[in-house]
């Protein structure tokens, strides 16, 4: 009777341990910014890993090991998160179109990522991350132009005779309206503005002060163009290994991290009114001139996106622009 007691017992634990749902495991994610670490762009990215290992203990934690150059090149850094050497990244489009080549249509984006959640986008840009080993969690930058930064003034879109260092992101459209373009990392631009290699760069209205540009930079030309881009990706094999409830942790700290997307023109409206105060002129192109600026960077940015694929191009524009 004894024996027949100890086995009722020990099949009785045995269905209980079926019934209840196993507790998952915390999982650590190693995460990196193509951006480097403790500069006003990646601030937000740090401020939701440290918010996110507060209130994840237990489920998930952050290892964050900084950015570039410190790290490598940002422009490798999504191959590495697509193989596994990391499980996260805070990154900008055009550093990543040697894993995803239509990332570099961000740029384009007319609309924020509430309203991508909204009309479908969202769905649609997860499906191309998937299609190529990555998870898209969210978009922490949107809607903030760049601009172009010259140590010599300019009065019209005519860029003739300037010498401009540039990222794929905006080269030909610099190109179309006839300056010459210089490729190079971002660390060697001070270097060259310092050295008149190039005349200027482009870049967006913060991390001017973090690279010290300002000491190499007197004006800077409006209207912007384009869109400036950051976006926070995961390895997808990562993703799916998680339980729900550490997707769900995930995905409720990437969209209160969204919803302070605002700061971002805040940040613009400060780091602009800095760049005055420390000597860097704003050159206002007369309204033709700026009608052709902007005309000319939307009509050559939808060319490139079509000679890239023209399907995906199509069908993404209408989620990320205005009719």
């Amino acid at each position: 009777m004894l024996k027949a007691l100890k086995r009722n017992t020990v099949a009785a634990l045995s269905l209980l341990a079926l019934s209840v749902p196993a507790m998952a495991e915390e999982v650590t994610i190693r995460a990196v910014s193509g951006w480097t670490a403790g500069s006003i762009i990646a601030s937000r990215y740090e401020d939701f890993i440290d918010k996110l290992n507060e209130r994840g203990k237990g489920l998930v934690q952050i290892d964050y090991l900084g950015g570039a150059p410190a790290i490598g090149s940002p422009v490798q850094i999504v191959k590495k998160v697509k193989g596994g050497v990391y499980g996260m990244a805070y990154v900008t489009g055009g550093w990543y179109t040697n894993v995803l080549p239509e990332a570099d249509f961000f740029k384009l984006s007319e609309v924020d990522i509430a309203e991508l959640r909204q009309n479908g986008g969202y769905e649609y840009i997860q499906k191309l991350h998937a299609e190529k080993g990555l998870h898209y969690l969210g978009r922490t930058y949107d809607t903030s132009p760049y601009y172009l930064y010259l140590n010599k003034p300019v009065d019209s879109a005519d860029l003739s005779g300037i010498d401009i260092r540039v990222s794929t992101a905006y080269q030909a459209f610099f190109t179309e309206l006839g300056a010459s373009t210089h490729s190079a990392p971002v660390p060697e631009v001070y270097t060259l503005m310092e050295r008149g290699v190039v005349d200027g760069f482009g870049w967006v209205a913060e991390g001017i002060f973090d690279y010290s540009w300002d000491q190499v930079t007197k004006y800077r030309v409006e209207p912007g163009f384009f869109t400036g881009n950051g976006h926070v990706l995961m390895n997808l094999k990562l993703w799916e290994s998680m339980s729900e409830e550490q997707q769900a942790m995930l995905n409720e700290m990437m969209l209160e991290l969204e919803q302070g997307n605002y700061l971002v023109a805040e940040n613009d409206a400060k780091e602009i009114a800095r760049q005055t105060e420390a000597g860097i002129e704003t050159i206002v192109l007369p309204p033709d001139q700026a009608k052709i600026w902007s005309e000319t960077a939307r009509r050559v940015g939808w060319e490139e996106a079509r000679k890239i694929n023209a399907t995906v191009a199509d069908e993404i524009r209408g989620f990320i622009t205005r009719p």
